[in-house]
């Protein structure tokens, strides 16, 4: 069959510095099965919706697939009509975060044909093989589609894939590499796991749609694509981030990969990050040894109340205790911080930005956002904080996590905002006025970054 694979817009403003390698998986599968797949990166290209269109109109497809995070909705309502004005008869495929996390509004938004949730390499191939054969939907876990009445049916959570030793290395020919590495400053993220076994309410993992399990490619594999793109890329890739927040949940996984980074000599600088809770001595002394140059800890507040809400697992003097490890070892620690939770107040604010300052590194602030699929989420909606879901989700393509856009707290709306940015502000302030040096440390290291990679 001929398939065309689309990553569609993810915003307006932001640019993104990941390549889609959900996609590229669900490529490499349908391939091995022999089908003619081809993808359009509209994001990492930035293509016009005219560009969109001459591609689409040119190009033969029996299937399209779509996938992308929650941030892709509103530019669905450009794509899927578009594509059902050019190929009639094509069959639509949703896939990804945004219909894991909204299938029945996908379902009644979209003329969308089917939807895959959760993991897609296995589902999609039994999906075109049956959209080929008998149509026997049923059979297959994992998706949802619509009768021949209209009626939509689920069919079920799929197991997960249970081992990642079959990932495929990516193959970075298909997307603008050049594009997204400048996005990101030089930052190159890997694929490293899939899952979590924590429940923060905050956040919304595609893999958990079915298990809290987490599994982890082979660190040999893992170290393999490294070494290629070092090769390719050289110095244009500064720091290669190891995706997931549970990288050193797994003890004996972690120090495996340490020890693979030294045992070749790569002399790379890579990033992790990690919760308060999944380090140690021993591991950090890897970390070091390997090259770990950064480190983000998941801290997100100074108040007992609002972590509970959280559902972090975490105490603040937990937090601060592994923060005063891990500045032993990590040349460049990061905390990160979320402010205006639900149940967020002038009390637990100050708490948070007194805990802050008190830590010493650098902090990443940001502020809390409902996204769909998460509990904050269903919470916001049930408290009435989100008032009109539809212009919520619209707006969407314009999110960050740098923006406030919504009062989740119990701080007055009219309060609320001077109170947030005015927080956010003095934790940053505090940071950097109280280190007069620091820009200078800065433009040291923005001039050793041509050779960061260490050859």
């Amino acid at each position: 069959m001929n398939v065309l694979l689309i990553n569609p817009m993810m915003g307006i403003n932001n640019l993104s510095g990941v390549p889609p390698l959900g996609i590229y998986y669900i490529y490499h599968s349908l391939k091995e099965e022999g089908h003619s797949v081809q993808i359009l990166d509209i994001d990492g290209y930035r293509y016009s919706k005219e560009r969109v269109y001459g591609f689409v109109k040119n190009t033969p497809v029996d299937v399209v697939g779509i996938g992308g995070l929650s941030t892709v909705y509103p530019y669905l309502f450009f794509l899927v009509p578009l594509i059902r004005e050019l190929h009639p008869y094509a069959k639509i495929v949703l896939g990804g975060a945004v219909a894991s996390s909204m299938k029945e509004k996908c379902f009644a938004k979209f003329d969308i044909d089917y939807e895959v949730i959760g993991e897609g390499e296995e589902t999609m191939v039994e999906l075109l093989r049956e959209i080929q054969t008998t149509g026997n939907y049923d059979s297959i876990k994992g998706i949802g589609y619509k009768r021949n009445d209209g009626e939509v049916v689920f069919t079920g959570n799929r197991s997960l894939m249970p081992a990642l030793d079959k990932v495929p290395m990516f193959d970075d020919s298909f997307f603008p590499m050049e594009s997204y590495l400048r996005n990101a400053s030089g930052f190159f993220q890997v694929h490293t796991q899939r899952g979590c076994p924590h429940g923060c309410t905050f956040c919304f993992n595609n893999f958990r749609v079915v298990s809290s399990g987490v599994r982890y490619r082979p660190f040999e594999q893992i170290v393999d694509e490294i070494e290629y793109f070092k090769g390719k890329y050289g110095n244009k890739i500064k720091i290669y981030a190891l995706s997931g927040e549970c990288i050193t949940a797994d003890k004996e996984w972690i120090i495996g990969f340490c020890k693979e980074v030294l045992r070749r000599n790569l002399r790379i600088s890579y990033r992790v990050t990690s919760r308060v809770n999944t380090i140690d001595k021993e591991i950090l002394e890897w970390l070091k040894k390997s090259g770990c140059r950064i480190m983000s800890l998941g801290v997100e507040s100074g108040s007992k109340k609002i972590l509970k809400i959280m559902k972090k697992g975490v105490h603040p003097e937990k937090a601060k205790s592994a923060v005063s490890l891990s500045r032993k070892y990590i040349k460049a620690l990061e905390v990160s911080i979320i402010l205006g939770y639900i149940g967020e107040d002038r009390d637990t604010l100050r708490e948070t930005v007194e805990f802050s300052k008190k830590l010493g590194v650098k902090p990443s602030v940001f502020f809390a956002t409902a996204f769909p699929g998460t509990e904050l989420y269903r919470i916001a909606l049930e408290k009435g904080k989100i008032k009109d879901e539809e212009e919520y989700l619209m707006g969407l393509e314009t999110e960050h996590i740098g923006i406030l856009r919504l009062n989740l707290t119990d701080i007055p709306d009219a309060e609320a905002k001077k109170a947030l940015l005015g927080a956010k502000k003095e934790i940053r302030n505090y940071y950097y006025f109280t280190r007069p040096w620091l820009p200078i440390i800065v433009l040291i290291n923005r001039i050793k970054s041509r050779g960061f990679s260490q050859n």
